[in-house]
């Protein structure tokens, strides 16, 4: 069963009905409506696409779109598509007997188990309205017949992946199995859809054909080997290539450089003395001399890692120092949190450039490392890429969340942080424009707040970051066990996120282009 009889309560009126014919691969486009829009497929397949969603149809099925909204019916390769378009309003009885009109918010999807009675009763409502002089009141019963026969239809089992889903999936299931052979017929099975339908699905919710991803993401990570010090032949298998001399040539046709040529352009004589600036340099694929980084990243096992000291005080400090004397570099980054007498220390040995901490954000911070590395240009193209995977993910989060508030919780040893708009609240509230329930101009970085605040920093749906340690691990079990927690909105709503802080503390561009997946993935999901 479905829910119509709970969407479209008292009244409905039928406003007309269009038969649609298209051909094999072939498109029909719709203008928005100010009624809801029903599509009937009787015969073919189908790709629905609207704003920024999209579903299929196969015979017997139906998607009731909201108003407002234009649509496109994509055929499949392999067949013609043959159906019908219904406009019709519904209203509801308030007191006094006035009728309001109501309009869903989320499209509803069924299977007809009786396709042949659906098709005479599309038939009829088509012969009413070409009649000379078309029976409203005819036409209305027919209808109310129509929605009857959908009411006992089947909806979309709440278990059953949605495309988005679907596409989601077969992504990731790219990522994890980039070394190996992949074709669109194998994925598009994976998918459960049609080559020419996947391929259309894929554009529509990843930005890019499935062929186009592939690559991308090939060649994305032979970046990061052959900067990690692997060698061609053993980069190539590792990214799916049989045959070393045919990956040398994509590479330098996705690149413009030979492998070899693109680490030796890579790998500069400079330094970095703060762990987060590896990470705008990564995202710039620049191999430094000298680094200090997280333990997450894996750098050229040539590369000197220096001590993670960002205030520039005491005895690791002097050992950096050394260090960085012997490499000699001609350039070195820092944050403005060092001390003065650390900074005047790393100007004797080489030009310093200072990245403000606080008053910048992570794109100013990126754009001034790339200018003093004479890769402007680089930066700014690097941005927009982000800009573009960015504004795809962020359709899909709120085409799942829709105006939900979420706010970004961390709970530590001995205490709770609420972020702002930075670090985490950077990806999820500029980049994907959501909404917090408190004021993030307020807040720098986090407020410290106590366990029996938190229900003051409640949402439609929280983020929680469990600081990897048993103390944390402890104090995040009793929080879920406790009445606290239980009546939280977003506990009701089951939007509660648990995520570990790898993935949002690391305040960098590297860090913010893989949160964009991560979230993709977890707040996609309905």
């Amino acid at each position: 069963m479905n829910r119509l009889e709970d969407v479209f309560t008292d009244i409905l009126t039928f406003n007309g009905i269009q038969a649609i014919e298209i051909v094999m691969n072939g498109e029909g486009f719709y203008a928005s409506m100010d009624s809801h829009t029903m599509l009937i497929c009787l015969n073919g397949r189908a790709a629905v696409e609207w704003g920024s969603e999209a579903c299929s149809l196969a015979p017997g099925e139906i998607c009731i779109l909201p108003p407002g909204q234009e649509s496109k019916i994509i055929a499949d390769e392999q067949e013609p598509f043959k159906g019908w378009r219904i406009q019709f309003d519904t209203y509801v009885l308030q007191e006094q007997n006035l009728l309001a009109k109501h309009n869903l918010v989320r499209y509803e999807w069924l299977r007809c188990e009786n396709p042949q009675m659906l098709a005479g009763l599309c038939d009829r409502l088509h012969q009413v309205q070409l009649a000379e002089r078309p029976s409203r009141y005819r036409g209305q019963a027919d209808f109310y017949q129509l929605m009857a026969l959908l009411q006992s239809s089947t909806a979309r089992p709440s278990t059953e992946e949605t495309l988005a889903e679907a596409i989601a999936r077969v992504s990731n299931y790219i990522r994890e199995h980039i070394d190996q052979e992949l074709n669109r017929t194998e994925l598009a099975q994976l998918a459960g859809l049609s080559p020419g339908y996947f391929s259309r699905a894929f554009q529509q919710l990843m930005g890019q054909s499935p062929s186009a991803f592939v690559m991308d993401l090939r060649m994305a990570k032979a970046k990061g080997l052959l900067l990690s010090g692997s060698g061609v032949r053993d980069t190539a298998s590792r990214v799916g290539f049989d045959d070393e001399f045919y990956f040398s040539r994509r590479f330098k046709q996705q690149t413009g450089m030979s492998p070899l040529t693109y680490v030796n352009s890579r790998r500069r004589n400079i330094a970095s003395v703060s762990e987060p600036i590896f990470g705008s340099l990564l995202a710039l694929q620049l191999l430094p001399r000298a680094a200090a980084f997280y333990p997450n990243h894996k750098p050229d096992a040539r590369m000197l890692r220096l001590h993670s000291d960002e205030q520039g005080i005491g005895q690791m400090w002097g050992e950096n120092v050394a260090m960085l004397q012997d490499a000699n570099p001609e350039l070195i980054f820092c944050t403005d949190f060092l001390d003065a007498q650390a900074h005047h220390e790393l100007a004797q040995i080489a030009p310093t450039v200072t990245v403000p901490w606080l008053t910048a954000n992570w794109r100013e911070q990126l754009t001034l490392i790339a200018e003093a590395a004479d890769l402007g240009r680089e930066g700014q193209q690097w941005l927009s890429e982000y800009d573009r995977k960015a504004e795809i993910v962020r359709r899909k989060v709120r085409g799942s969340l829709g105006s939900a508030t979420l706010n970004i919780w961390r709970i530590m040893d001995n205490e709770y942080r609420v972020y702002g708009g930075r670090n985490a609240g950077s990806v999820l509230y500029g980049d994907f424009q959501l909404t917090a329930t408190h004021s993030l101009e307020e807040v720098d970085v986090y407020e410290i707040v106590t366990r029996k605040d938190l229900p003051a920093y409640d949402a439609d749906a929280l983020v929680i970051m469990v600081d990897p340690s048993p103390k944390a691990a402890l104090e995040w079990r009793t929080l879920q066990r406790s009445k606290l927690l239980q009546n939280l909105t977003a506990a009701k709503n089951n939007r509660i996120f648990d995520i570990g802080t790898e993935k949002l503390l690391e305040y960098s561009a590297w860090s913010h282009d893989r949160a964009l997946s991560y979230f993709a993935e977890l707040l996609s999901r309905r």
